[in-house]
């Protein structure tokens, strides 16, 4: 499987970089010589050279997928029931198809072609279906609105089936390709595009729960702007307490415009084209290294990197390895979904959201050392400790917040249109962890305070952060 490859090359190349170039260019010939005992280059410097290599793969050799025309491309597939796409239509919603190149095999008898077909299911009567646990065949389940089966498709191989069907049930519709010969294999080819109307001429390919993304995105990507401009003069201001971290969190900013300017930019190509024109291939680039960034920028100042700390322990860089490496698995999954779409089988894709959910834990790791190190030192009398626990502290509790609203809610109460809801969220986080850890050149005076001072005024801290947001 392609993903067990990516985890052995990833396991290979932490110990050796010559893998790196076999693995890519040989993969036929791939031998690992014995491990060296020195090396050049440190772990953290192979391991970026990875995330480079598996940007370009990834993103140079996939081609890109359609998006609200959707391409069907089956080959051999036995699956009995694939979801092709989720749509909100509006009172004057359509689905058009081209169908063409169909074939039916079977290897017990000849396949019926009643038992194969298109249909759509509502939220409400998907739920019901599956809780039911209905053993008979989708296309005959009464409250499922069939479209056709491949016993209306001409018999000549040649003829392709072009046809549009108006949608009775606006709403958020489910479409599913259904086959119920359980022992044959299905080959087609096709096109399906899913649309409503304006004033019954112009079609707009955007779901209907889509429909403000562009609006919240751009008006997002203005606030980044204005916060990244603020930034860059907080932290020209006080120099003196610049460091490295605030240049990563800089970045940050910069990559959330990116992707948010990208984002916009793919759904307006697929609000009137309905393909993103190759913007989705900038959108989940970008992605990958901003989710990346925040993960690593939460490891290193859970860990007080360049605030308490003026180094990373052994293991605390290990944990800053696995976040990362949980992260790129999790990310190249999300890949893999976007670019195979409903094809993918189903038993070559591991579930991310487990892994996702194991990084989340992983990330508070960092977090719990600081306080052991705060424990272990106890300076009961210096003002500056003091400050950076109740900094610790709220840190902890932002980063709590935000991973239980968008890792456990959202998945629980099953939020919609959640790209919005992330990336609010996101930028919420934002603001309050770029408050607390500004850099500000009063603790390089040694203008420390009391900490009598300092515990008596944590609840107003508190609220000048919530505040703040």
């Amino acid at each position: 499987m392609i993903l067990i490859r990516l985890s052995l090359f990833f396991l290979f190349c932490f110990h050796r970089n010559n893998g790196l170039r076999h693995l890519l260019f040989h993969p036929a010939t791939l031998t690992f010589p014995p491990l060296s005992a020195t090396t050049g280059e440190s772990k953290m410097t192979i391991l970026a050279k990875i995330l480079t290599v598996v940007l370009l793969h990834f993103f140079l050799f996939i081609a890109p997928s359609t998006a609200e025309i959707i391409s069907l491309n089956l080959r051999s597939n036995n699956r009995h029931k694939i979801l092709i796409s989720e749509f909100k239509f509006s009172n004057d919603g359509y689905i058009s198809f081209v169908i063409s190149s169909v074939t039916a095999t079977s290897t017990s008898s000849r396949p019926d072609p009643s038992r194969f077909g298109f249909i759509l299911q509502s939220p409400k009567v998907r739920n019901r279906f599956e809780f039911q646990q209905n053993t008979i065949c989708p296309l005959d389940f009464k409250l499922n609105t069939l479209l056709f089966t491949f016993q209306d498709l001409s018999h000549d191989p040649q003829t392709s089936f072009n046809k549009t069907y108006t949608i009775t049930n606006p709403g958020m519709n489910s479409l599913f390709f259904v086959n119920c010969n359980y022992e044959s294999v299905v080959t087609m080819d096709g096109r399906v595009a899913l649309y409503n109307t304006n004033d019954g001429t112009t079609k707009n390919y955007l779901s209907g729960e889509l429909r403000q993304l562009p609006f919240l995105y751009i008006f997002s990507a203005f606030i980044y702007v204005c916060f990244l401009g603020f930034w860059i003069l907080v932290c020209f201001k006080n120099r003196r307490s610049f460091h490295r971290v605030h240049l990563l969190m800089g970045v940050l900013l910069v990559m959330n415009l990116v992707v948010l300017i990208s984002a916009a930019t793919d759904l307006y190509y697929v609000k009137f084209t309905g393909t993103p024109h190759g913007s989705d291939v900038l959108y989940h680039m970008c992605k990958f290294v901003r989710t990346v960034l925040l993960f690593t920028l939460i490891v290193l100042i859970g860990n007080g990197y360049c605030f308490w700390k003026p180094f990373l322990e052994v293991k605390e860089k290990l944990v800053l390895m696995i976040v990362i490496l949980l992260q790129v698995w999790v990310n190249v999954y999300a890949i893999f979904e976007w670019k195979a779409g409903p094809y993918n089988n189903e038993e070559d894709v591991v579930d991310s959201l487990s892994i996702d959910f194991i990084c989340c834990f992983v990330i508070f790791v960092p977090i719990w050392f600081s306080v052991i190190w705060f424990n272990k030192d106890n300076h009961e009398t210096d003002g500056n400790d003091v400050m950076n626990r109740v900094r610790l502290f709220l840190f902890g509790f932002a980063v709590f917040a935000y991973v239980f609203f968008t890792r456990f809610l959202m998945v629980a109460f099953l939020i919609p249109s959640n790209h919005g809801v992330q990336e609010i969220s996101l930028l919420v986080l934002c603001m309050v962890v770029f408050y607390i850890f500004r850099p500000s050149d009063e603790d390089c005076d040694g203008k420390t305070v009391e900490i009598a001072a300092w515990k008596s005024d944590i609840p107003s801290l508190c609220y000048a952060v919530v505040a703040s947001v």
